[in-house]
Order: structure tokens, then C-alpha cells, then sequence
């Protein structure tokens, strides 16, 4: 479905009913197309910082000597 700014701000309270009914919206300016609103998926839920930390590779050298290294060749 399109839809230009106008619209949009015209039927803004019935955004909801609107989206339920159609996948997306496409907003245009002039005709052309702006922007898509889609509906919100469920997002999956993201992992603590210590199970990011688990899934990181070990680095073979320090993490201090790397930087070192990076400042004396600057």
C-alpha cells in the first residue's frame, strides 16, 4: 500500500487498524517513494555479557600488547 506524507498524517490514528491489515506502507514525498513502515517483529532476546564474552575467540597475544604495538608504529 502507498500512502503520501498527507495521508499519513490525516489517518495517523488508525495507523494501528491500518497496518493490521497491510504488510507495509510505503510513504511517499512527491510521488516517489520516502520510507517503508512494516509492523515489528519479535525480536529474539540478546545475551548477557558474559555469554558474548564465551562466544569471543581467544587472542593469542594480549590485548595491552596489540595496542602497544598499534601506538609505536603511529
Amino acid at each position: 500500500m502507498e500512502m503520501s506524507i498527507r495521508e499519513m498524517r490525516q489517518q495517523l490514528t488508525q495507523l494501528q487498524t491500518v497496518l493490521e491489515k497491510t504488510p507495509e506502507i510505503i510513504i511517499t514525498r512527491h510521488g516517489k517513494p520516502l520510507a517503508r513502515l512494516v509492523p515489528m517483529t519479535k525480536s529474539r532476546p540478546r545475551p548477557d555479557h558474559a555469554k558474548l564474552r564465551a562466544l569471543q575467540p581467544r587472542l593469542r597475544i594480549a590485548s595491552e600488547t596489540l595496542i602497544r604495538a598499534d601506538r609505536d608504529e603511529r
